[in-house]
This record gives C-alpha cells, structure tokens and sequence, in this order.
C-alpha cells in the first residue's frame, strides 16, 4: 500500500486516504497509457505552436504583397473623373439638333427614337453620346443624336 500525505492537513479520514491513493494510482496508469510525459507532451505543444506560427508569417509574407499588387492592378483601371470628357463631332450619319427653350431631354427623345425603343433607352443614348451628366438642357445647346435614333421631328 502506498501512502499518502496531504500537506496542510493532518486529520485525514482513511477513506480519503482511499480515495486519493486511487486517484493517484488512476493518473499514473493513465500517464502510462499515454507513454508520454507531461514535459514532452509540453514540448510537442510548443513545437505545433512554433510551426504554425512560422507558417503564419509565412502565408502574411505572401499575402500581403499579392494583396497590394491585386489593389493596385484595380485601380489602375480606373480612369481619373477629373479628367474632361470631349465629345466627338458628329458623324455623317449622326444629325445636330439645337435645343428650343422649353424642351427637355425626354421630350427630345421621344421626338427622334425609332418605333419599338423605349424612350428611356433613347435618353441614355443621347447623354452618352453628348457626354451628359445630367438632363438639364439649356436653349440654344446643340445635341449630337446617335446614327441609332432615326430623327422624326424638326432638326438643324
């Protein structure tokens, strides 16, 4: 029988003397299942950690670079917004029109679009082409009308 001194107590009823002689005798026969000691389990944990920190800074290594070159590639084809917008001149089969006062650009568009095309379609084609940003029109603006909108009404 093996025996076993609590520290810090000295009335210890024999079955807790049972009691932690077997807990004892359980944890050793566990640890020697396992084979292995708390140090080099200890150690086997730290090496798992060391390694897969070093991956980690590997994989930062890697990505943070690719990461910055995918940034800069994207925006790189974005063109700059400041940069002024010049309209082409017409076309010979592009027609000029002036704007009367009074007209808008959905008036415009519903004037020249061929039958079956929305107006809506036939407004982005006219701002598009006139490199409009918005619909606001004032009298006397010439307007550039696309080779695609055949031209019903009065034009110049």
């Amino acid at each position: 029988m093996v025996q076993v001194q609590l520290i810090g107590s000295e009335r210890v009823s024999l079955q807790s003397r049972v009691h932690s002689v077997n807990a004892y005798t359980y944890r050793k026969s566990d640890e020697a299942r396992s084979s292995q000691t708390p140090a080099s389990k200890r150690s086997r944990t730290r090496a798992r950690t060391s390694n897969s920190l070093r991956s980690f800074k590997l994989l930062r290594l890697l990505i943070i670079p690719l990461v910055a070159l995918l940034l800069y590639a994207g925006l790189s084809m974005f063109r700059a917004s400041a940069e002024p917008e010049t309209v082409r001149p017409a076309t010979a089969v592009e027609s000029v029109m002036t704007v009367d006062s009074g007209d808008t650009l959905w008036s415009i568009a519903q004037d020249v679009k061929p039958e079956g095309m929305k107006t809506g379609t036939a407004v982005h084609l006219i701002m598009k082409r006139n490199g409009l940003d918005a619909s606001a029109l004032s009298s006397g603006q010439r307007l550039i009308l696309p080779a695609k909108l055949s031209l019903r009404g009065d034009a110049q």
